[in-house]
């Protein structure tokens, strides 16, 4: 009872976040862009230069605690070393009253996310697979950094002018750095959360892959008078990237790296474009 009455006090009273028109610092909230289970994302104006920003702060529960301020210096550690225009930069921290926060450029747009569900975008094998290669170029950059995202998802990627920007790096972590902040190791984890937040490439192929099923499932219609099936029954794909998916999966024996899939994904671009033009040139004659 006493544990479920911490719980209501946190998620209704003690993490409350900000309201909008709240002045904090040198920054005037505009709304709440989202609540996770370590801090509360808000967009706001910089007073003296008006330019819009997002400010990160530490759940105040989680003060004092290794999910909190330690974890969020992590993340400025993460983001003050990458430079790269898909990304958001960390423009500086502060604390107010007890508070501590990062601030971050903006970054506008719907995400992944927002456009399947919310705008019911449907998008095909081919459309998909060429998504997909932009943002697995934005995960080999970051390989390439010595650094693991482990929270590739389609609420962490906005969608901006036909590109994607990678956001919200609260779990990154640089390859051989403890994998959580809370237990020795994963094991304490189910196997497939294992997966995900293992400090490896492994861990953000395996999200590429289901990442690359909700892409694929935004155009298929389940009948409800069926039961639920595979996605390897429910999806008609070609061979070829159901043997990719399947790799990203590690249901077959997985990939090594993000560069060892690009090819993989460049060869079925390759080979569809090809089908493609032989089928025009079929119908021309």
């Amino acid at each position: 009872m006493w544990d479920q009455f911490i719980t209501w006090w946190n998620d209704t009273i003690r993490d409350r976040p900000y309201r909008p028109n709240t002045k904090i610092g040198d920054y005037r909230i505009l709304n709440v862009l989202g609540i996770g289970s370590y801090g509360i994302a808000y967009l706001a104006i910089h007073t003296q230069t008006e330019n819009h920003v997002v400010l990160k702060q530490v759940k105040p529960s989680l003060r004092g605690t290794p999910k909190g301020e330690v974890m969020q210096a992590y993340e400025q550690k993460v983001l003050s070393s990458l430079s790269h225009p898909q990304i958001p930069k960390w423009l500086s921290s502060f604390r107010y009253r007890k508070d501590s926060f990062l601030v971050m450029s903006y970054l506008e747009g719907p995400t992944l996310e927002e456009l399947l569900f919310d705008h019911q975008i449907v998008v095909d094998e081919q459309i998909s697979a060429r998504l997909m290669r932009q943002i697995g170029e934005l995960v080999a950059y970051l390989h390439n950094q010595g650094l693991i995202h482990r929270d590739v998802r389609i609420p962490n990627v906005i969608w901006q002018n036909n590109t994607p920007f990678l956001i919200d790096f609260g779990l990154a972590r640089f390859v051989g750095d403890n994998p959580t902040y809370s237990a020795d190791d994963l094991s304490v984890y189910s196997s497939e959360k294992q997966l995900k937040r293992e400090v490896a490439p492994s861990s953000d192929l395996y999200a590429l892959g289901h990442f690359f099923l909700f892409m694929l499932y935004s155009g298929y219609t389940a009948n409800e008078h069926e039961p639920e099936r595979s996605w390897e029954e429910e999806l008609s794909l070609t061979p070829a990237l159901h043997q990719m998916i399947r790799r990203l999966l590690q249901l077959d024996p997985r990939y090594d790296d993000v560069q060892e899939w690009l090819i993989d994904l460049d060869s079925y671009l390759v080979r569809f474009d090809q089908l493609k033009q032989e089928e025009r040139a079929e119908h021309a004659q």
